[in-house]
């Protein structure tokens, strides 16, 4: 069901920007990074159409032009539901995609269950996949548009006790790459980040159940701080804006520097 949220005081004087009239579409845009990108679209004069399982999160979303749909990105037919939702209300057009959604299930890999395999792989991979080529198919017509895909450190290395979320993520930055070689030729660009320590609810509740991780992992951040996610927008905005019109195949990590730091080290305060 396609919803559309009222304008809020926001987006009564939003900034006219990049994506003025360009029609967007954000899965996981119910809380966290999803939200900060969907809202910047917003303020930025974007026609959004939102998604998440989180029906709740979806209505709290603040601006204009923002149509929300509700279902679960693990359904093949919800790509299908967003490429309908999002050329009903762009006059045809798609001009822009954000895959965000994504889950982790931790544990060890040699008790890991299949169901929870299985989960992980729907929703962080499978689905970025139904969904950027149903998309794709309205891009390739239209011979124009951008793909930005919500990696993770977890996409270019190994984490602990998260075997699932780091074979999805790995698969992510190759979906990434693959499509951006394919469909270049069409006009579409295909890039995706990889958010570093942000504080997400996710992260939220690591902090405030684990303060003593959270601060290591900030020590081990040349910026010194955890990100937020207006951070991760930023950069996801600026990818799939024209700004960004020679730029595809690319994964950013936007982590504080913690890519550049290698891990035996932590930060040397002074």
């Amino acid at each position: 069901m396609l919803e559309r949220n009222s304008p809020g005081v926001r987006s009564s004087n939003r900034t006219r920007g990049r994506y003025e009239g360009r029609v967007a579409v954000v899965t996981g845009a119910a809380s966290g990074i999803g939200k900060a990108i969907a809202e910047q679209l917003s303020a930025e004069g974007a026609i959004v159409v939102a998604n998440d399982l989180n029906a709740e999160g979806l209505g709290q979303l603040q601006g204009a032009n923002i149509h929300t749909v509700a279902s679960d990105i693990a359904v093949p037919a919800t790509a299908g539901q967003l490429v309908e939702a999002a050329t009903t209300v762009g006059a045809g057009r798609i001009d822009a995609l954000f895959n965000n959604a994504g889950i982790s299930v931790n544990g060890p890999a040699e008790t890991f269950a299949m169901e929870d395999w299985r989960r992980v792989m729907d929703i962080n991979l499978d689905a970025a996949f139904r969904v950027a080529i149903a998309v794709g198919q309205v891009m390739i017509e239209q011979r124009s548009g951008a793909i930005l895909n919500t990696a993770s450190p977890a996409g270019m290395f190994g984490i602990p006790n998260s075997i699932a979320y780091v074979v999805s993520k790995h698969g992510l930055v190759g979906l990434t790459r693959g499509l951006a070689v394919e469909w270049g030729q069409h006009g579409i660009r295909v890039n995706a980040i990889c958010p570093g320590l942000t504080a997400t609810g996710m992260n939220t509740q690591l902090r405030a159940e684990r303060p003593g991780r959270w601060s290591d992992r900030e020590a081990r951040t040349p910026l010194r701080r955890g990100g937020v996610p207006s951070d991760q927008a930023a950069t996801a905005l600026f990818l799939n804006s024209d700004e960004a019109a020679y730029t595809t195949g690319q994964v950013a990590a936007v982590d504080g520097g913690q890519h550049a730091l290698y891990s035996g080290y932590a930060v040397a305060f002074r």
